[in-house]
């Protein structure tokens, strides 16, 4: 039996190049695509495929968000989330929404079929990249927990040299508001000062 999948992602580019691959793969069959996540979701409603192959960043719904509302539905459809970014925290956050898969989209395609063979039987699977990183973080005693879409971009900026103002400018929110989303995100990780905030940003893949 061929494993069913849906894929989901916004960049039509993107989409129709892996579509063809994953209809020629082996043990693999493609049902449907979908270009944002509301289209997701509905695809994995009515077919129940195996497997959901989601970009984390979609509009109407993140792919995040679809993997939270499959488990909440009690479907069994496993969930793999493909990202350009290879940030350890929204791996975590990922994974407590229940996806049962993390992969980067500069993998390799032979990486994603392991990924989709493995998450279909039942197991888990995360990009070797994201493993590295996290061991990493945990070796230089950071701890590393779920960062909402929203902390991640503030803490990004910040990393990048911006001040409390230009990052209220550039995401169209009060100064109040980001050193509200900074402390948080200390708070979460356990930094003491804006030097150890830059430095997990760097270490977290979070900029270059």
């Amino acid at each position: 039996m061929p494993i069913n999948i849906i894929l989901a992602d916004d960049h039509v580019m993107f989409r129709q190049g892996l579509a063809p691959l994953l209809e020629a793969a082996n043990e693999l069959e493609l049902l449907a695509s979908a270009s944002n996540g509301r289209e997701a979701w509905e695809l994995i409603e009515t077919l129940r495929p195996d497997v959901a192959i989601l970009d984390v960043s979609m509009p109407e719904m993140t792919g995040i968000e679809v993997a939270r509302k499959t488990g909440d539905a009690g479907i069994d459809t496993q969930v793999i989330i493909l990202t350009m970014h290879d940030d350890p925290s929204a791996a975590i956050e990922a994974q407590e929404a229940g996806a049962a898969g993390y992969i980067l989209k500069d993998n390799s395609f032979e990486e994603l079929v392991l990924a989709v063979q493995t998450v279909a039987a039942g197991g888990t699977f995360t990009t070797p990249a994201i493993r590295s990183k996290l061991r990493e973080l945990q070796c230089n005693g950071k701890t590393t927990v779920a960062l909402s879409p929203r902390e991640r971009e503030v803490i990004r900026f910040i990393a990048l040299g911006n001040s409390s103002k230009e990052v209220a400018r550039i995401m169209k929110i009060s100064p109040r508001t980001v050193d509200a989303y900074r402390f948080r995100v200390a708070d979460k990780l356990q930094l003491n000062s804006l030097a150890d905030l830059v430095w997990y940003a760097v270490r977290a893949g979070m900029v270059g």
